[in-house]
């Protein structure tokens, strides 16, 4: 698919200069910040050294300090308290800290994770019947509750309390909750973009603080709260938030304690993943870790996550794990039998071929999955998508967008067609009653033909600065890395060159080139993952588009180009 390539906010020379001396950084990396914003020294030394001492104060969310002290008072009344987290990475994470850190300061503490085919997302008012009936004191959500208007009046009037622990958008009708903690409440960049298990840990640091105020810890040992980071990692990673501010800060130091962590699930699941012991990458938490973890809440019972994290027996570590391995195995096969069944129904509509978005409904397609393909059908056309898992008179969809679409916001202004939806700008989930669809599907598309104009509907590739090849060094390939961890927000830099040719290319199995690109005197190796499809399509001349990387190879260091895309020069 065609690209536009658009390079970041233009930079003053002489201020990369006066960085890049001030600093002692390469005039490539001090580019790359100032592009994307980071100007002040104080700002790009935080920014490069994220510490866990910089993260901002947990009290700056609305809320946190009444939320405390009514776990408190149930701390010191020992009354039942009763955490519901929502059934993907975030929420089990989420639920396990919190979990976790009660039990350890002596609280009367459970948990509960709905099933997504049987109950679905959020609260349901038959398991608050089951907390009232055994005597549950406190309801805390975690990652879920802000949408849950009913269900929380109904604790209420039973005089249950409930604080909502949350990160999604706020409806116009808050529930009735003891205390709403959910940044979107702030306004403050950085903490109203952090998931769930970010704000879970956020009130965890503000619960430990004012323990401590008031003597808890004179009789029993303080939680270190750095030992959560392997857990707070995992949601914060797989829920697809900004590698930035206190996000950059949990990404960073929770990859580390994820390398060193002792806990018995994670050096399970981290076995089963095929992933390294003591060098995982946040691109492992994302592709083979996370995906395991959030099978469970797919297709089968999500209280496994919880009890995967949550165990300190190495044996039922171990069977844990290799249950979502398998349970992961499967889901692959329907995710892929799935997406199949949507090609195939694009391809049959001429309509939605040429709309400017997707709604596809199947009674065949497991709820529990039809939001990874919806992904992956962004991926494949750029495309505002929603499938939609059928069953009877009622369906259950997942909504993936692009960077020019606001998901939520469309779902709200479609509200009427709706049973109901929650989400995020770029994901969403909704009920819709099946003879409501069609009306649906063609008023979202209406919407969707009124927002999207020009070239939205091409995918950007963001530029981070314009090199020679001459001015890639082993010295700047490795100043780039102090920008990783990579990710939404914090993208790995890419760079144009212009008017390269290329020598010696080869390709190999698997659809992968490597050649040389040469540049006036310089040659660089390049290497390109499916974007030529043969060496009879490469140019004499291009632009070139590429990331940067150290390649190690039988102990040589060498620097190597990674193409992202390519615009022949040649007529």
């Amino acid at each position: 698919m065609a690209k536009r390539w658009e390079k970041r906010n233009s930079y003053s020379e002489d201020t990369a200069t006066k960085l890049s001396r001030s600093l002692g950084i390469s005039e490539v990396l001090s580019t790359v910040l100032i592009n994307r914003g980071i100007t002040d020294e104080e700002e790009i030394l935080r920014f490069l050294n994220p510490d866990i001492k910089n993260m901002p104060s947990p009290f700056l969310i609305d809320g946190m300090e009444n939320a405390t002290k009514r776990i408190i008072s149930a701390l010191k009344n020992h009354e039942k308290i009763m955490l519901y987290g929502d059934y993907d990475v975030d929420g089990i994470s989420s639920v396990s800290i919190v979990y976790l850190y009660l039990k350890s300061v002596g609280a009367d503490v459970d948990y509960y994770i709905p099933s997504r085919l049987k109950e679905g997302y959020g609260l349901n008012i038959n398991s608050i019947k089951r907390f009232i009936h055994n005597g549950c004191k406190l309801l805390i959500t975690l990652d879920c509750g802000v949408s849950n208007n009913e269900e929380i009046s109904f604790a209420k009037q039973n005089k249950m309390d409930t604080i909502i622990v949350d990160h999604h958008e706020i409806p116009d009708t808050k529930p009735p909750a003891y205390e709403i903690i959910d940044p979107k409440h702030s306004g403050i960049k950085d903490i109203n973009v952090l998931a769930g298990v970010g704000v879970a840990f956020n009130l965890l640091m503000a619960l430990r603080s004012t323990m401590k105020k008031e003597g808890f810890f004179n009789y029993m040992n303080m939680p270190n709260l750095k030992h959560y980071l392997d857990l707070v990692v995992l949601g914060t990673i797989a829920d697809i938030v900004p590698f930035t501010g206190e996000n950059r800060i949990i990404v960073s130091t929770g990859i580390k304690v994820l390398n060193s962590s002792q806990r018995q699930g994670i050096k399970a699941i981290k076995e089963v993943a095929s992933v390294s012991s003591d060098d995982a990458r946040a691109s492992d938490v994302s592709f083979r870790i996370a995906p395991r973890i959030n099978a469970a809440g797919r297709l089968d019972d999500p209280a496994i996550g919880v009890q995967l994290l949550t165990t300190d027996n190495p044996m039922l570590a171990g069977k844990l794990a290799n249950a979502l391995d398998k349970i992961n195995s499967n889901r692959q096969l329907i995710e892929q039998r799935i997406f199949r069944d949507a090609l195939e129904l694009i391809n049959k509509d001429t309509v939605m071929k040429n709309s400017k978005g997707i709604v596809l409904a199947s009674e065949e397609w497991h709820p529990g999955v039809i939001g990874v393909v919806a992904s992956k059908l962004v991926e494949a056309y750029y495309k505002p998508t929603i499938l939609i898992s059928l069953n009877s008179d009622l369906g259950k969809g997942s909504a993936r967008s692009i960077q020019s679409i606001h998901i939520y916001d469309t779902l709200k202004s479609l509200s009427e067609y709706l049973v109901g939806f929650g989400g995020h700008k770029l994901a969403a989930g909704l009920v819709i009653k099946t003879e409501k669809l069609d009306v649906f599907r063609n008023n979202f598309f209406k919407l969707l033909d009124t927002a999207l104009t020009g070239d939205m509907l091409t995918p950007i590739l963001t530029i981070d600065g314009v090199l020679k090849l001459k001015q890639i060094t082993k010295k700047v390939s490795d100043e780039l890395k102090l920008m990783m961890p990579y990710g939404t927000g914090n993208a790995e830099p890419i760079f144009v060159s212009y008017n390269v040719k290329f020598r010696d290319p080869v390709l190999l199995k698997h659809n992968v080139l490597r050649c040389k690109v040469v540049q006036d005197d310089t040659s660089i190796g390049l290497v390109a993952f499916n974007t030529v499809d043969s060496i009879d399509s490469l140019p004499k001349h291009a632009n070139i588009a590429y990331y940067i990387r150290n390649n190690s190879f039988n102990g040589n260091d060498t620097i190597e180009l990674v193409l992202k895309d390519i615009a022949g020069l040649d007529n």
